[in-house]
């Protein structure tokens, strides 16, 4: 019993959507694995979905109808919360969309990356089927599903071993199969089922042996070095090369003991966190300067306290009166692990709650929080939630703070401490700044205005080590003045002790910048933002921060309760309580050009960026539309060619036969090597179910061979040459 071509391929294209739709899979499998993708299974079913409305033939706009559907009936199953049937769900599509514009990737919401997603499978079926129905060929998808996994299973922990016996099955099923559908198709053979059985019982022969054989087979040892860490490694490259390089990577690091040098820059993320508003992270404070570095008497005072418990229960600190605070709560996401615990640049702490901790120990000196087991063993969490009051500091009162009060005799000893042998250029220079003020805190201002000087340069790049005789402060402040954050805040430090104010240094992270984790908007902080910044203390106030570094402004809040609302809209007067009016528009003049040329660079700089987002835009559109118009000109050409000769007349037969001949090798119907036009002629005849190509062929070669002038011909052959142009695009 003969089996039709038409029946044939029926099931062939049930196996190879079959076949499809598992290369499909392993491209799902490593995004399960690698990401915190969930409910792949949903996405599995959409292609399944998909590729049965190919297979049936559903009209297009049936189709997208469908599709979108369930695209949506999946986004609101997977994301309850921001459903595309909520009436907010528009407002989150068109910010989304901003988002991709600004080239904001980040920002973008579950929900709206959801949907990006099924937008790529939707593609991906669609050119399945385009690669079985019209080309009949998937070796260009079977090799990119070889090359994808290849790269996965190298660079990334995904073991792509089964999935590559796996793809070697799946592809060489594929391509047998499609070798007997285009033979059947090409040379209009109805086979019989005994020979599609040998077919199959060899191909499926075939794809055993050579896996048992790629199993059996003795295999070399690795031609190449792995090339992973040399990858890895490669951003350390300059400090490998030279062993002298003292060169160190910015992040936090227990060892201050020697500052100075270049900081590598690192990207890496240490953490997020979803605070109400952005601050500074704190770990520690170290209070003795040795000339090159910091140190810090870690252990001499220290408390514990449990997992959720309420620290306002030990009487650690109260908040005084004169110091306004908010309660905040937030949860920290570590993703670099570390046994302290971040909390925020003077805030009262509250209570500290870790899914996994046991025990805190609170190092009152250093600031700094330790997690720990019930053995006393360091711990790393990975997540904890922490309640806080973040304060706000009256300058009023803290311009009433002129000198240490009877209590504060061991802090001055400790936080006013300074080596011996400092030189004496840093007593006269902080004499000279702060001679004119008579309070701490317009001392502290002026001296942390001072670095907004010009002479003042902030780089991370060929900074020095002080030399072996020499103080890192007195290097910076009167050699190189060039640095970062180390160098401004250990600067500052050393001058307001120089000053008899009592102060330390911090280090910890800036507040860092917005993005999205799991579906919420938090900061994300990474090893870029690792800080150091001053804190001051105040009789009845405590520790106040101060930000030195120049281009950083630090995240605390400072009011004026002297001042009335019109002394602050009036005044212009050169008074203390304007200080820091004063400090912010002597850092413009310094640092920014006037506000009319800044404005005017401002709109030159939005107007070029506007045009060449635009001109972005345009070469993106146009390149799809050549790319789209590339790869659909089978069908488009022929309606083009088939106006252009429309109303011809003339001698135009044979240029529009030999269109012909190259829109039917277009249309996969090339002429074999060796065969004559009249059996090219009969094959294309068969295929369509025409005998015009025959008749069209008859008179080329009329022409061609024996002479033969067009006299009228084109007028009489023109309905049979567009026929079969037409049924070429179909």
């Amino acid at each position: 019993m003969n089996v039709s071509t038409p029946l044939l391929e029926k099931w062939m294209h049930v196996l190879l959507y079959t076949f499809g739709l598992l290369l499909i899979t392993e491209w799902l499998r490593p995004v399960e694995k690698l990401t915190d993708t969930g409910n792949i299974v949903v996405f599995v079913l959409f292609v399944i979905f998909s590729l049965l409305l190919h297979y049936f033939h559903f009209h297009w706009l049936i189709r997208c109808t469908l599709l979108s559907v369930y695209i949506m009936i999946s986004v609101q199953f997977l994301h309850s919360k921001t459903a595309l049937f909520e009436k907010g769900y528009l407002l989150d599509f068109t910010a989304n969309l901003s988002n991709i514009y600004d080239g904001k990737w980040e920002l973008l919401s579950n929900p709206f990356r959801t949907f990006l997603f099924f937008l790529l499978l939707w593609l991906v079926t669609y050119l399945i089927h385009y690669w079985v129905m019209v080309k009949q060929s998937i070796f260009f998808f079977f090799m990119l599903t070889v090359i994808f996994i290849s790269i996965l299973d190298t660079f990334t922990p995904y073991d792509g071993d089964k999935a590559m016996i796996r793809i070697i099955i799946i592809g060489f099923a594929m391509l047998g199969l499609l070798a007997l559908m285009r033979l059947s198709i090409q040379e209009q053979l109805r086979f019989s089922r005994a020979p599609i059985k040998k077919w199959i019982l060899i191909l499926t022969g075939m794809i055993v042996i050579s896996v048992l054989f790629g199993f059996g087979a003795p295999k070399f040892s690795s031609q190449w070095p792995d090339p992973v860490p040399y990858i890895t490694s490669y951003s350390d490259k300059v400090m490998k090369e030279d062993s002298s390089s003292t060169d160190k990577r910015v992040g936090y690091d227990e060892d201050d003991s020697e500052l100075g040098g270049s900081i590598e820059p690192d990207s890496s993320i240490v953490f997020y966190n979803n605070a109400p508003a952005g601050h500074y992270w704190k770990v520690e404070n170290k209070d003795v300067y040795t000339g090159k570095g910091w140190v810090s008497l870690e252990g001499i005072d220290f408390f514990t306290f449990s997992n959720g418990q309420e620290m306002t229960s030990l009487n650690t600190y109260d908040i005084p009166e004169v110091v306004k605070a908010d309660e905040m709560t937030v949860r920290v996401s570590m993703m670099e692990l570390y046994s302290h615990i971040l909390h925020p640049q003077s805030g009262y702490l509250k209570k500290v709650e870790g899914k996994k901790g046991k025990e805190f120990k609170f190092y009152k000196d250093m600031d700094k929080i330790i997690s720990e087991k019930e053995d006393g063993e360091s711990l790393l969490l990975k997540e904890y939630e922490m309640t806080y009051d973040m304060p706000r500091f009256d300058m009023a009162e803290l311009r009433k703070v002129t000198e240490p009060d009877e209590t504060m005799g061991v802090l001055m000893d400790k936080n006013t401490q300074l080596p011996e042998g400092l030189p004496n250029r840093i007593y006269e220079l902080a004499s000279h700044l702060t001679i004119n003020e008579t309070n701490w805190y317009d001392k502290a201002k002026v001296i942390e205005n001072y670095f907004d000087g010009p002479d003042f340069v902030y780089s991370k790049d060929d900074i020095a080590y002080p030399e072996a005789n020499q103080d890192y402060v007195d290097q910076f402040l009167f050699e190189t003045q060039i640095g970062y954050c180390d160098n401004y805040s250990t600067a500052m430090v050393v001058l307001l002790r120089a000053a008899n104010i009592p102060a330390r240094w911090v280090k910890g992270y800036t507040e860092g910048e917005k993005s999205i984790y799991k579906g919420e908007s938090v900061y994300k902080v990474t090893n870029n933002n690792a800080h150091s910044w001053v804190e001051v203390y105040f009789s009845g106030i405590g520790w106040v921060p101060f930000e030195p570094t120049k281009g950083f402004t630090g995240e605390v809040e400072f009011y004026n309760s002297d001042l009335k609302q019109d002394d602050i809209k009036n005044s212009e007067t050169d008074t203390p309580a304007n200080a820091e009016q004063k400090k912010m528009e002597t850092s413009e003049r310094h640092d920014t050009p006037d506000k009319d040329t800044q404005a005017s660079r401002d709109r030159f700089v939005g107007s070029q960026e506007g045009i060449v987002k635009w001109t972005s835009i345009t070469l993106i559109s146009l390149l799809m539309l050549v790319t789209i118009g590339y790869f659909s000109r089978r069908k488009w050409i022929p309606h083009l060619q088939i106006l252009r000769y429309k109303k011809k007349s003339g001698s135009h037969f044979t240029t529009a036969y030999l269109l012909l001949l190259k829109q039917l090798k277009r249309a996969g119907l090339a002429r074999p090597e060796g065969q004559t036009l009249r059996e090219y002629a009969a094959y294309v005849d068969a295929v369509y179910g025409t005998d015009e190509m025959q008749k069209l062929t008859a008179r080329y070669e009329l022409m061609i061979y024996r002479g033969d002038v067009e006299n009228g011909e084109w007028e009489h052959l023109q309905i049979g040459w567009e026929s079969l142009m037409k049924k070429t695009s179909s």
